[in-house]
């Protein structure tokens, strides 16, 4: 009897070569993890080869002769020697130092007086395989032929503390001395204890220190200039037998971002109707003669302005408009949203009937609600042959603190490094920048108190104020009003019953034919600007607080600044 077999469908294809994925896939990262384990065990071997070579060349010197290049001791050994097997590179660091033993006492306690006890040697062969960096560390003491005795130098006592006076472990310390002869440029490391202790160094008052960690403020010993006559810390002098002792504070970085406004400013859209440009829409009307009015002999007609929409609005100020309406004539402006719709009057009270006495406060109005605004006409006459006219109207607004790009600056630290020979300090970090594109500039600084000056205009307001106390891996934002504002000023700075400032309140500053809107910064300062000599009424609110209103504030030139508590 002959069976019928039936081959393999699409779906049985799929799966099949899934599961074949599935199976080479482990296969590959097995081989894969094999191949990294094995180039690392080589790598490895290689770098203990290596370390062991450099040891067994360490310990076929003499004792007089080990030392290296540039080291304390000197000798011909290289501090850094790079090599490259099978494909690998790798950096030999080769460090001898004396040793003060601690069985006979150390330093000062040294009961032989000799702190040079013997040498120790240290090789670290680091390198990379896979992305994975790894050393191999081999370390020896070398004791001397005979019984010890005294180099005739003395010892570097170096403690690297950070900004709170702890032992900072792992900063470099480059020690350089360039008044000897082999001269000495020596990079070691702080311990655990963040201490680097240097003995038979050779006598000289030339040793400079220079200590950094990536990420951390620098410190370093400074030189005798003509600029610098009294340098803190000097170069470090080393006398014999004795233990020259010195601390260098480093930390984390930190940043200050500052941000450059130029103050608000009150200002006034006008139409004088010297042409139609200043209008929307026109229905009935023309502009005639430097006023709007009924055009071809009609008894009604209406017109419509621009939207006015600022940036950065802070308030809507006054309505005003000059209108001619003789007997048996009407003219209204109302004030209509971006649509031209007239406002309600539950919004602004008397919209809808029009207004035809001025001025008009618009501060009432939210700008969150109506960031644009549009003026509207209403003409009507029952003859033809008179017409009432608008010669002229206007809305003012507040706006800003506006972003002020590029505004040159010079930050100035309070740690010093030494005086003049005027006896003046000089500062050990002073930055000069400005301000990029839109106002912004970050800057990473060590911990440390700035001052901040501007040398090429006025600064009105610093939020937080100075001096900006930046403490280690801290990032402090500021922000300046700069700039020389015209006419009369007067800053008002609102705080709670507690002394503090209150930010993001909102004060209404009026008088006749003026009202100016501006919300205070986080400092609890706004600072009104373009003021005439006159007496004005300040309306001050803020969430959570009473409303206060303080009247008869005398304004006159650079008015003094005003407090104002909210309760």
């Amino acid at each position: 009897m002959l069976r019928k077999f039936q081959g393999f469908s699409l779906i049985d294809v799929i799966v099949g070569i899934a599961l074949l994925l599935i199976i080479f896939m482990a296969l590959f990262g097995i081989l894969r993890a094999s191949l990294m384990l094995s180039t690392i065990s080589k790598a490895k071997a290689a770098a203990v080869e290596l370390a062991s070579t450099q040891m067994e060349y360490l310990r076929g010197l003499s004792y007089e002769a080990l030392g290296t290049v540039g080291g304390i001791p000197a000798g011909n050994v290289p501090q850094i020697a790079t090599s490259t097997v099978d494909g690998i590179p790798y950096t030999t660091r080769t460090y001898v130092v004396y040793y003060d033993d601690p069985a006979d006492g150390v330093g000062a306690a040294d009961t032989d007086g000799i702190t040079t006890d013997y040498k120790i040697g240290k090789v670290v062969v680091s390198y990379s395989v896979g992305g994975y960096a790894s050393a191999v560390t081999l370390v020896s003491n070398f004791a001397p032929p005979g019984i010890e005795s005294s180099t005739g130098g003395g010892t570097l006592s170096l403690q690297i503390v950070n900004a709170a006076g702890a032992g900072m472990s792992g900063a470099t310390v480059n020690i350089v001395n360039t008044a000897l002869s082999p001269t000495v440029n020596l990079t070691t490391y702080s311990d655990a204890n963040g201490q680097v202790l240097i003995g038979g160094a050779a006598t000289s008052s030339q040793y400079q220190v220079y200590v950094s960690r990536n990420g951390y403020s620098s410190a370093q010993t400074y030189a005798r200039t003509s600029q610098n006559i009294n340098p803190n810390p000097g170069y470090l002098t080393v006398a014999t037998d004795q233990t020259t002792s010195a601390t260098f504070a480093i930390d984390l970085l930190s940043t200050l971002s500052l941000s450059t406004f130029s103050p608000a400013t009150t200002t006034t859209f006008s139409d004088t109707f010297a042409d139609s440009s200043e209008l929307a829409t026109e229905t009935n009307t023309q502009v005639s003669g430097g006023a709007l009015t009924l055009a071809n002999s009609a008894l009604s007609g209406s017109a419509q302005s621009i939207s006015l929409t600022p940036s950065n609005l802070d308030g809507w100020g006054i309505l005003s408009a000059d209108i001619s309406a003789p007997s048996g004539t009407t003219a209204t402006v109302r004030v209509g949203d971006a649509t031209g719709n007239p406002l309600p009057d539950s919004i602004l009270p008397g919209n809808g009937a029009g207004f035809s006495a001025f001025p008009v406060s618009l501060t009432a109005l939210a700008t969150s609600s109506y960031p644009t605004l549009t003026l509207l006409a209403e003409l009507t006459s029952n003859s033809t042959t008179t017409a009432p006219s608008i010669s002229d109207w206007s809305i003012s607004h507040t706006e800003g603190p506006t972003p002020l790009p590029n505004t040159a600056f010079t930050l100035t630290g309070a740690k010093t490094i030494g005086t003049d020979a005027n006896n003046a300090p000089i500062y050990k970090t002073v930055v000069n920048d400005s301000t990029d594109a839109t106002g912004q500039k970050t800057e990473t600084l060590e911990w440390d108190a700035y001052s901040l000056t501007l040398p090429s205009t006025s600064l009105i307001e610093s939020c937080p104020d100075m001096p900006y106390q930046l403490a280690p891996a801290t990032a402090t934002s500021t922000a300046l009003i700069v700039g020389t504002p015209p006419g009369d000023t007067l800053p008002i700075l609102v705080e709670d019953a507690s002394s503090n400032p209150i930010g993001g309140a909102r004060i209404v500053l009026t008088a006749s034919d003026y009202a100016a809107t501006i919300p205070t910064s986080a400092c609890g300062l706004a600072y009104f600007s373009g003021l005439a000599t006159a007496t004005y009424t300040a309306t001050v609110s803020a969430s959570g607080y009473a409303t206060t209103t303080l009247s008869s504030i005398n304004v006159s030139g650079q008015t003094a600044t005003t407090t104002v508590i909210l309760p």
